[in-house]
Formats: structure tokens, C-alpha cells, sequence
């Protein structure tokens, strides 16, 4: 039995171990490319730089302009999360307190959207913000990234709401707190862990997203990080040195991100087992 336990134990470090490597070749070829000149990267791209540059992040800010397409995403991503988050939390409390048939309809309903993909929606969703006159502008991604993704927040939202006790809640009901104090001021400060669940989420699905502002946006109305680079870098180009330096200056705020949230995030994801 002992044996037994030794082998289940060491096959899953193995598999751990090499589903990490996994995960981590593509961050390791792109790091360690970034800091290597073009000949270097030609010759061998796995190895280690043989002398560490940085010119390769300064080209790649010149010519991609970094600076102006972090504050076009971080001004999507941000607002976006905002409309979402608020949104969904608000409606995830009244599906979960609200045991009703009409209530259970829509939340089902609101769960559908788990099995549409987003590209699936994207050309009615341009014709309908065609439409509304929103083609083109920030406002119409707005609403397609809170389309997109309201069903996956309520549904972190619904789960997490029922593990909260209902006797605070009626506390606040005996104090004379309406439903909308009762929210704000009870219920959404429990929220924090599962908040930052969905934001950090959210905010790598939005970071990285890349067909929705192509084609949301255009060219003419500003652009994201992904579409940015993708028209800096070229589908001729052979400028790796550059297409490296590009993608890690690309995903080094999302990853600050994650970082900064990884306590919170990993609260929320365990929160429901924990007091379930």
C-alpha cells in the first residue's frame, strides 16, 4: 500500500511537473529571445542570450508606439470590468435571493451565453451596433465585452452570494436598510474575493483580445495593444527580435495584474469549497 501511494504520488509530480514546462517553454522562448539580437535568435532560439541588449524593447516601443496602445487598453479594460462587474454583481444577488420560477428562468437564460462563443456573436453584433450608430466607437466594445462576458460574472457572482449567510441580510432588513443599502453596504464588501476572481479573468480575456477591437474599432478609431502590434509587426515581417520584445512589453501589465490580485484570486476560487 505504501509503494502503491510512493507511485500515485511521483506520476503526479510527474504530469505536474510536466505540464509546467509546458506552460512555461512558450514565456521562456519569448524572454529569452527579447534580449538577443536577430542573428542570435536565426542561429539558435532556444539557447541563452551570448550578450544581453535592450535595443530590442526600444525599437519596439518606437515603432509600435506601446505607450499610446496601453492607454487605449487599459481605458477599454478598465471600463469594461466596470460595466461588467457592477452589472453582474447586481444581478447575481437578486438571482440568488430570489428562489422564483421567473427568476430561475432567467438565469438560465443568462447562462446561455456560456455555450456562444464570442466570434460566434461578433458579425451580429456589428450589424446590430451598425445599427444603434455604436460602430466604431468605445462605447459599442464596451457593450459587446459586457455581453460577451456578463454570463461567466453572474455565475461566479450567484455561487459565491449563496455561501453568504442570509442572517446579515436580515440584520440590516431590522435596522431599516432598503435592498440597494443592504447591497452596497453589506453584501458587496463580502464580494471582494469573488470581484477579484472575475476581474483578473476578465481582465486577461479583455487584454488579449483581439477581433473585437479589429473590427469594433477599426483602424481609424484607435487601437488595443493586440491590434497595435499585430499592424506595427506586419504579417511579412521577420524582425523576431522585434516580435518578441513586442509580446513581452504586451503581456507585463496583465501579468503585474495577476500578481497583485493572486491572493484574492485564489480566495475566490476557493472560497465556495471552503464554505460550502
Amino acid at each position: 500500500m505504501k509503494q502503491k501511494r510512493m507511485m500515485a504520488g511521483f506520476t503526479e509530480k510527474t504530469v505536474l511537473l510536466a505540464a509546467s514546462l509546458l506552460f512555461i517553454f512558450p514565456l521562456y522562448i519569448a524572454i529569452v529571445n527579447s534580449f538577443k539580437t536577430y542573428d542570435q535568435i536565426v542561429k539558435n532560439p532556444l539557447s541563452l542570450p551570448l550578450s544581453i541588449t535592450f535595443d530590442n524593447f526600444r525599437m519596439a516601443w518606437e515603432r509600435s508606439k506601446i505607450g499610446e496602445l496601453y492607454l487605449n487598453s487599459i481605458f477599454i479594460t478598465v471600463c469594461s470590468l466596470i460595466l461588467i462587474l457592477v452589472t453582474a454583481s447586481m444581478l447575481a444577488y437578486i438571482i440568488a435571493r430570489n428562489k422564483t420560477r421567473m427568476v430561475s428562468y432567467m438565469y438560465v437564460f443568462v447562462l446561455a451565453g456560456f455555450m456562444v462563443p464570442a466570434p460566434a456573436v461578433l458579425i451580429p453584433s456589428l450589424k446590430t451596433l451598425k445599427f444603434l450608430h455604436l460602430d466604431g466607437s468605445m462605447t459599442g466594445l464596451f457593450l459587446f465585452y459586457a455581453g460577451t462576458y456578463m454570463s461567466i460574472a453572474v455565475f461566479f457572482y450567484v455561487e459565491f452570494i449563496k455561501t453568504i449567510p442570509q442572517s446579515i441580510e436580515e440584520s440590516g432588513v431590522i435596522d431599516g436598510a432598503g435592498t440597494f443599502t443592504i447591497f452596497f453596504k453589506l453584501v458587496l464588501p463580502l464580494l471582494k474575493p469573488c470581484t477579484a476572481t472575475v476581474f483578473t479573468f476578465l481582465s486577461i480575456w479583455i487584454w488579449n483580445d483581439f477581433l473585437p477591437p479589429m473590427y469594433i474599432l477599426g483602424s481609424d478609431h484607435g487601437r488595443t495593444i493586440t491590434t497595435g502590434i499585430y499592424n506595427a509587426v506586419g504579417r511579412e515581417t521577420t524582425d523576431w527580435n522585434i516580435v518578441f520584445s513586442c509580446s513581452v512589453l504586451a503581456s507585463l501589465p496583465i501579468v503585474a495584474v495577476y500578481l497583485l490580485a493572486q491572493k484574492q484570486f485564489i480566495s475566490g476560487l476557493t472560497a465556495g469549497a471552503v464554505k460550502g
